[in-house]
């Protein structure tokens, strides 16, 4: 379990875990260097600071609790979110060493021609493949920027099957669209995916919002998948089925994660994004 706050008295103490159990955050205090702590699970850490924080910001009270730092960090920072940019870099490092960039592009990149014939999987490695290394830099930093967030919000083992449920739901939507003469390649689809899926999250926020500012990240998502979706060879339609895919999967994902809670939640989420990349593969290899 992670600290999220310090220092606190016990009455303090017992009216923070009152405030989570209400919400269905289970948490525990133990006694600290400097009082009571309060400590949940780590996927559970970023949700249980806010509804604090709402909670005494709609109170007003006098008590303000004391977040610990190490319980938040940086918005799209995570140690997932490095591994999952590390391996994309080792896989575009290998392809180059050894000279098969284009043998793996027809193999395994989202062609509407194969994907019609029952290569399925293509969805799922095309992700996983970058036609130089401009273009592997541009999609580490959008898998940094808006997928972190995605990691940090829903937990280590449910981040990355919503990024990667959405990206190749995207190519699949795109395959469909575009047809035969489809070619793509790229983790594009899923970092607008993960674009999608932050503006969902943030028009469904539990607060007094106008009808008005609900509709805002929508629109603020789109206006800057619009404004990535520029330069030679973009598939912009794969950005915008992979921003509407993260945007619809987003809005019954982050509900169901605030009612689905229990130990286990994460590593299995975890286990089924590594089946899925797993099988993805071996049905390439087979091939």
């Amino acid at each position: 379990m992670k600290r999220i706050f310090t220092g606190m008295t016990s009455r303090n103490a017992d009216l923070i875990l009152l405030i989570l159990a209400s919400q269905n955050i289970r948490a525990r205090k133990s006694t600290g260097s400097r009082g009571i702590d309060i400590s949940t699970f780590s996927d559970h850490a970023d949700e249980a600071t806010s509804q604090v924080a709402a909670y005494f910001r709609e109170n007003r009270s006098g008590f303000e609790p004391v977040s610990s730092a190490a319980a938040i960090p940086a918005g799209f920072v995570s140690p997932g979110i490095f591994i999952i940019m590390g391996l994309l870099a080792v896989i575009h490092l290998g392809i180059e060493m050894t000279g098969t960039r284009w043998d793996c592009i027809l193999a395994y990149g989202s062609s509407g021609m194969y994907i019609f014939q029952g290569d399925t999987y293509r969805a799922v490695t095309a992700l996983f493949l970058h036609s130089d290394t401009a273009h592997l830099l541009g999609n580490l930093a959008g898998i940094l920027l808006f997928a972190g967030p995605i990691l940090r919000i829903s937990g280590y083992g449910s981040g990355p099957l919503f990024v990667l449920f959405a990206g190749t739901g995207g190519n699949l939507i795109n395959a469909g669209f575009r047809g035969t003469a489809l070619l793509s390649i790229g983790a594009s689809t899923a970092v607008m995916g993960a674009a999608g899926g932050l503006a969902a999250f943030q028009m469904m926020r539990k607060g007094p919002l106008r009808r008005r500012d609900r509709i805002m990240p929508l629109i603020a998502g789109a206006t800057l998948m619009a404004f990535l979706s520029h330069g030679e060879n973009t598939d912009v339609w794969a950005h915008v089925f992979g921003f509407l895919c993260g945007f619809f999967a987003g809005i019954f994902f982050f509900p169901l994660t605030t009612v689905c809670r229990f130990r286990f939640r994460e590593p299995m989420a975890l286990v089924i994004t590594l089946i899925i990349l797993v099988s993805a593969v071996f049905a390439g290899l087979m091939k």
